[in-house]
């Protein structure tokens, strides 16, 4: 029954991990890209944004550590690679606690970088903007809603 409970951890740590890194990767273009033009267009447009607000918002993503950021995203994918292949070939479960906690610290850090990142941009935005912001957010990065995660209700 232990076994199954630590199973079931990894399990849905590993789910959760892959949500949570593929929509911070998705979500945050690198600055000068193709990519990253369409995304801040495509903020412009869905809210509102004036000329002023969106140079803030590209100064605030421009800012950040890309490299830092890259390597964590690396670092993180490394430590779940490594506990799926823990759990595959039956390790002991301190083993398995260990590099869940591994995996489980650096999702925060990213949640912390994530964070970090949207309090600066906040004080740019109005209020409404900030609420269409939180909405595309939810939507996952390419518009899709994330699976597992309730749907808002339409009214």
């Amino acid at each position: 029954m232990r076994a199954m409970n630590v199973f079931r951890a990894v399990a849905l740590t590993l789910v959760a991990t892959l949500v949570t890194a593929s929509a911070i990767y998705a979500a945050e273009p690198q600055p000068g890209s193709d990519r990253a033009h369409r995304w801040e267009s495509r903020l412009q447009q869905k809210l509102g944004l004036t000329d002023d607000q969106l140079q803030a918002v590209r100064q605030i993503y421009a800012n950040r550590d890309v490299n830092a950021q890259r390597q964590h995203v690396k670092a993180l994918h490394a430590a779940q690679a490594e506990l799926r292949r823990l759990a595959l070939n039956g390790a002991d479960d301190a083993t398995l606690q260990a590099k869940q906690a591994e995996v489980q610290n650096l999702l925060a850090q990213s949640m912390q970088m994530r964070l970090e990142t949207l309090k600066q941009v906040g004080p740019i935005l109005n209020p409404d903007q900030r609420e269409a912001f939180a909405r595309m957010m939810e939507r996952g990065p390419r518009g899709h809603h994330h699976r597992g995660q309730p749907q808002p209700q339409r009214g």
